[in-house]
This record gives structure tokens, C-alpha cells and sequence, in this order.
């Protein structure tokens, strides 16, 4: 008798372990993959956005395309999240520009200067900053996810089932398994080259060691290559399709 007491309360334990595993199973993968569906945003009414401007940094002319701010919320975020004025990047991050920063070219594909800079790391491109700042005499930051999710938003990124999306978007399907020059093909209405595809773009969001990566890369599959595409890498993690945008904020008024 008391052996079949042993023998189901082992049953009856082992069965509460593959539900607390299960349920923690859930609950790791709703924290680290919230759902950022149902995104709203709300520009600012009063007030323009910046003015675009463009800086030259070691003779390469770096283009930033003005955002008005405003606000932002989906299911994903925590709370509406209010971000101010600011630029983001007409392009990803080129190899000529890191080149000229870094003095070395990480790139799997180098078959241009005007190829986006790729097989970077979240610590190198921190890094980067650090000393384009130095350099340029501006102070340059990696995107919030918040930030690059409003920029597509309220730039109307188009749905993977557009038939337009393939004048605007390297993707699996199109682009051959490599990186593309950037400014080939359309920008979204902001003025923004590649925020969907050609290659991913690392933000500072996340919780670390794992942050968001955003947009998705040549070697995404079309029908996943919507503005709500992301995934969580390690800081340290380097691939052929992930790279980086600059944002910067508009300087303030002396008072």
C-alpha cells in the first residue's frame, strides 16, 4: 500500500514539474518576444518636424532625415511611451562611413563602399558611436526600439502582401543572398532607404545581454518582412545581414 502512495505521489510531482516548466516556458517567452501588434502613434499636432540636414564626416555626407515626435503604444510596451523630436538615419550605416570611423571593414559582402556595413556587434557598434561623436563633433545614438518602430509607423511602411514592397525592400526572394547598395531601391514616405530588409538594424531595447534587432535582412522571407518584424540576439552576436542606423536630436535652443 504504501509503496503505490510512493509510487503516485512521484506521479503527481512529476506532473506539477512539466506544468510549472511549461507555464515558466510561457512566461519567458512573452518577456523576451512581447507582442507588438495593435501599434497606435500619435505625432505631436502642433510644431514640424526637423529640418533634414546633412553632415559631413570625414568628407562623406551623411544625410538625417527629421522626425516629429509624439507618442507611441502598442501591447508590447509596458506603458505609451512619449518620444521627443528627433533624426534618424537616411540610410543604414555604410562601410565607407564605418570604414573612415573604425579604420577596418568587418563586412561579409565588400563588394562596395555604398554597401551597408554588416557582421557587427552590438559592443562594436557602441563603439562606433563613441567615435564618430569624437570625430563629427555630434552626438550620435543606436535607436530605441520605440524610436525606429514610430519612424515606421508614421512613415507608413507598406504590408508584406504589397506588390509595392519589392520596389522598396531586398528580401529572400529578390535579393540573391547578398547586400545591396543602399538608395537602391525606393525610400519610405519619411524618406528613409532600407528600413525593411537589405539588413537588419541592431536598437538599444532589450534587456541585456539580448536587445532587439529590428527591420529584418535580404535573407528574410517576404511575408515576415513587416515593421513589427524583430528578433532578440545576444549583444555579441554577428551576421552577415545585421547592421545599424544612427539617430540624433536636434540641438536645443540657447536660452
Amino acid at each position: 500500500m504504501k509503496r503505490a502512495y510512493k509510487i503516485t505521489a512521484w506521479i503527481i510531482g512529476c506532473i506539477v514539474l512539466i506544468c510549472a516548466c511549461v507555464i515558466g516556458v510561457i512566461i519567458i517567452k512573452n518577456l523576451l518576444n512581447p507582442d507588438f501588434k495593435e501599434t497606435k502613434i500619435y505625432p505631436k499636432d502642433n510644431g514640424l518636424a526637423p529640418i533634414d540636414t546633412v553632415i559631413n564626416i570625414n568628407g562623406i555626407a551623411v544625410k538625417m532625415i527629421g522626425v516629429k515626435g509624439g507618442k507611441i503604444e502598442c501591447e508590447g510596451l509596458k506603458e505609451t511611451i512619449e518620444l521627443d523630436d528627433f533624426y534618424i538615419g537616411e540610410t543604414e550605416v555604410t562601410q565607407e562611413l564605418w570604414s573612415s570611423i573604425m579604420d577596418y571593414n568587418p563586412s561579409v559582402h565588400q563588394t562596395g563602399e555604398s554597401l551597408p556595413v554588416e557582421n557587427i556587434d552590438l559592443v562594436e557598434c557602441l563603439e562606433f558611436v563613441h567615435k564618430l561623436d569624437s570625430v563629427s563633433g555630434h552626438n550620435f545614438y543606436i535607436p530605441t526600439y520605440p524610436q525606429w518602430l514610430y519612424a515606421g509607423y508614421l512613415s507608413k511602411q507598406l504590408p508584406a502582401e504589397s506588390n509595392a514592397l519589392d520596389s522598396h525592400a531586398w528580401y529572400r526572394e529578390n535579393a540573391e543572398n547578398f547586400t545591396h547598395s543602399v538608395k537602391h531601391k525606393n525610400p519610405n514616405a519619411l524618406g528613409v532607404y532600407g528600413m525593411l530588409g537589405n539588413v537588419a538594424e541592431w536598437t538599444i531595447s532589450g534587456s541585456d545581454p539580448l536587445f532587439i534587432v529590428a527591420g529584418g535582412g535580404y535573407d528574410t522571407e517576404k511575408d515576415k518582412l513587416t515593421d513589427e518584424h524583430r528578433e532578440f540576439d545576444h549583444c555579441n552576436v554577428k551576421t552577415g545581414s545585421l547592421g545599424l542606423r544612427l539617430i540624433l536630436y536636434p540641438d536645443k535652443p540657447k536660452k
